[in-house]
């Protein structure tokens, strides 16, 4: 059977690993470094993608709401708008989720608001049971919500002003934007942290960043890419690969997003290394990432002979990562029961 990440998002298992951890050590500290590591992290990096994302999000409800009041002569550009909307909002989203910390891991983010694949006869479902308010969307599953919903309602459903199904897709992007200024008030806070006031809470961020750095690899190499990929192999002949934002036409663009993220890290990660007297392993990781760089620059579904390419850098960069650069930054490295491929 194939296999998901190996790396596991839910903190209940980052807790337990570091429990263990605590007790092999008693005085389970972070590196000198991790304080102001951490503090840049959220300041300059996760912070204002948050804020992106809660400020796209925002507008993508907006769009939606002006497609739903349309007159008929303005729904085709109305629907255009809400399209481009959702784009912009994916884009940023992707940018914050490729390594999925904090916020994101408490509120089990990447599950509530990038299920994939999404279920449309939830969805029409839930366009007949015409859900208003938090608490009526409480009651419909997530796989009928979030981004993937969204893109499939936009693209597919296409609903029309006015209509049961336009107002289902207003509840979907209210939900969305609201859970977006969540995450945003979630990630200011930690963005204002003082870390080095707090070593255990220290300790247990610096763990969570690298193995979700580590998570956030597995995923786009695995889950987005070379699992689609797989899965064609080992069915009929002629299918062709189903990735996530197929229907918008936005899977490019998304891996583009990912990798952004997981590379904004690396940077950081190479200097700390170097600092600390390791710059062998610092120079390593950074020719390790040009390269992982130019093949994802070369990525996209419609060039399929290049993704092996890709996926394969992808995991020379979390192989070193996990191998070397981690066991140098004192990071106990937590593998979850879905562990392989």
């Amino acid at each position: 059977m194939l296999q998901a990440n190996r790396f596991s998002p839910l903190p209940a298992a980052l807790v337990l690993l570091l429990a263990g951890a605590a007790q092999a050590q008693p005085a389970a500290v972070a590196p000198a470094e991790a304080p102001q590591f951490l503090a840049s992290a959220y300041r300059d990096g996760f912070q204002p993608r948050a804020t992106a994302f809660a400020a796209e999000s925002a507008a993508l409800h907006k769009s939606i709401d002006t497609l739903c009041e349309a007159p008929a002569a303005d729904a085709d550009a109305a629907l255009a708008a809400a399209r481009t909307q959702w784009q912009a909002t994916t884009t940023a989203w992707d940018r914050l989720a490729g390594v999925a910390v904090g916020p994101l891991v408490k509120r089990r983010a990447l599950t509530a608001l990038d299920f994939n694949s999404t279920r449309p006869p939830l969805i029409e479902r839930a366009i007949g049971s015409a859900p208003v308010g938090a608490e009526a969307m409480e009651r419909v599953g997530t796989p009928a919500k979030g981004i993937p919903a969204l893109e499939w309602l936009l693209w597919t459903r296409k609903p029309a002003p006015q209509s049961p199904a336009c107002r289902y897709t207003q509840q979907v992007a209210v939900e969305l934007a609201r859970e977006g200024a969540t995450l945003s008030a979630g990630f200011a806070e930690l963005a204002a942290t003082d870390w080095a006031a707090d070593p255990a809470r220290t300790y247990l961020a610096w763990q969570e960043l690298f193995n979700q750095w580590l998570g956030g690899f597995e995923r786009l190499r695995w889950t987005q890419i070379d699992k689609p990929l797989k899965t064609v192999e080992t069915s009929s002949a002629g299918k062709a690969p189903v990735f996530a934002r197929a229907a918008s036409g936005h899977a490019a663009q998304s891996w583009a997003a990912q990798w952004e993220a997981l590379r904004a890290l690396a940077g950081p990660v190479a200097q700390s290394l170097a600092a600390g007297g390791r710059k062998p392993l610092a120079d390593r990781l950074t020719q390790s990432v040009a390269e992982a760089d130019a093949a994802m620059q070369r990525a996209t579904p419609a060039d399929l002979p290049a993704l092996p390419a890709a996926t394969r850098a992808l995991a020379g960069v979390k192989k070193l990562i996990e191998a070397e650069v981690a066991p140098a930054l004192e990071v106990v490295v937590g593998f979850s029961d879905g562990d392989g491929d």
